[in-house]
């Protein structure tokens, strides 16, 4: 018995010298992580403070560095739904939903310096088309005006960009007038934004349809006769990658005084023989006076076809890009498939060529971090998203099953 109650207390010390002995290893691993969290917090800070400052000084030259339609760190501003489900509270939900992620975009792009946003043209699903009664600019005026105010305030470059089938020089009457229909709306948006004249809309010359001269009086004809003045002071025409290349957009202007917006990777495959900056020199003396020049810009994405864009930036490119044209004026709109992450690495590239500052820390890993946060973020919520979407499902096949044992049930009681 003796010998049993000493074992016990023996046994007891060493457990308790073992608890204290992890009990300390744990304080001081924590303690540890703790100092590391804090260490990674302000690297951050310190790199992000440098991102801001470089920001502000590409600001203070006049360029405005930006990317197109959607966020990939965020959501998605372009949600849209089937014409075939199209209902009056459908399209209120869904056109509520991108007004709000619109607003979340670009309070994320003043955060980190990116003041020129192409806003997607599928903001208010089915504006444009027949089926769609409801006057959504009245019903989102004071949302719209919101927004609107929010760019003016802090000095936003806006665009747009309606898609491939917006074709102003077709031969077929329907297509003009849809077309049109597209434009109208575009405008009718940025004007209940309240947006003066640099908010601009974007679009290609169109098709060939056989004859290129002929498609090119076309346009012409149609820009004259059968567009409002509204559209007419925000449209401008952009030099393509396949018909029609700054000297057929130069021809144009030269009938409309519409101006022209020049893309690089548009006048790397389809050119007439002028350097880029010929070209772009060119597309500039088309704008009128105190409106900045804007141009898309990409590289090409090896492996696919001629003018696709690739999906992150090209660093040297980029720099050796905003180097030649450090003495021209004109904003960005950086057309790289991962969107505002490659706009996160530009713009120190932009900040360092363009002040002259080679002490900016251009390092891409520095800023990795940023977007990286809240793509898991986001990733997070489309898992989470997921599973409800399969608990829903899982219940709806529960729900089937006991409609049919009902069934059975109803059956047997008839017969």
């Amino acid at each position: 018995m003796k010998v049993s109650r000493r074992s016990q207390r023996v046994t007891k010390v060493i457990t308790e010298t073992i608890s204290k002995k992890l009990q300390t290893k744990k304080i001081k691993t924590k303690s540890i992580k703790i100092e590391k969290q804090e260490l990674i917090i302000n690297s951050n800070e310190e790199n992000l403070s440098i991102l801001r400052n470089a920001a502000k000084l590409v600001h203070l030259t006049g360029m405005k560095i930006g990317y197109p339609c959607l966020c990939t760190s965020l959501c998605t501003p372009s949600h849209t739904f089937r014409l075939a489900n199209y209902t009056n509270e459908k399209f209120l939900e869904i056109t509520n939903q991108n007004l709000i992620c619109l607003q979340k975009i670009l309070e994320y792009n003043i955060q980190y310096g990116f003041y020129f946003f192409r806003i997607s043209s599928q903001t208010v699903p089915f504006a444009s088309h027949s089926i769609c009664k409801i006057d959504w600019a009245k019903y989102f005026s004071s949302t719209l005006r919101q927004i609107g105010q929010y760019i003016k305030d802090h000095d936003f470059r806006i665009s747009m960009h309606p898609d491939q089938f917006c074709l102003i020089n077709a031969k077929d009457g329907n297509i003009i007038n849809r077309s049109i229909a597209e434009l109208n709306y575009h405008c009718r948006l940025l004007d209940e934004m309240n947006l003066d004249s640099n908010a601009k809309i974007q679009i290609h010359v169109g098709g060939l349809y056989g004859d290129k001269m002929a498609s090119m009086d076309r346009f012409i004809e149609q820009y004259k006769t059968k567009l409002s003045d509204s559209v007419r002071r925000r449209l401008v025409i952009e030099n393509d990658d396949r018909l029609f290349s700054v000297k057929d957009c130069l021809y144009i202007h030269e009938h409309t005084r519409i101006p022209i917006l020049f893309d690089n990777l548009h006048h790397a495959c389809l050119n007439n023989g002028e350097t880029m900056i010929e070209a772009m020199k060119q597309c500039f003396a088309t704008w009128p006076y105190g409106q900045r020049p804007m141009i898309d810009y990409a590289t090409q994405q090896k492996g696919k076809r001629l003018g696709a864009h690739a999906d992150h930036i090209d660093e040297k490119h980029f720099e050796l890009f905003i180097r030649e044209t450090c003495d021209l004026q004109f904003d960005i709109m950086l057309e790289i498939k991962d969107k505002e992450q490659s706009a996160i690495i530009a713009v120190p590239y932009a900040a360092r060529e363009r002040v002259h500052d080679q002490t900016i820390n251009i390092d891409p890993a520095n800023y990795r971090y940023i977007y990286e946060n809240t793509q898991r973020l986001q990733d997070e919520i489309n898992e989470r998203k997921r599973k409800r979407a399969e608990k829903k499902q899982l219940n709806k096949a529960t729900d089937e099953d006991d409609d049919d044992d009902d069934d059975d049930e109803d059956y047997k009681a008839k017969h």
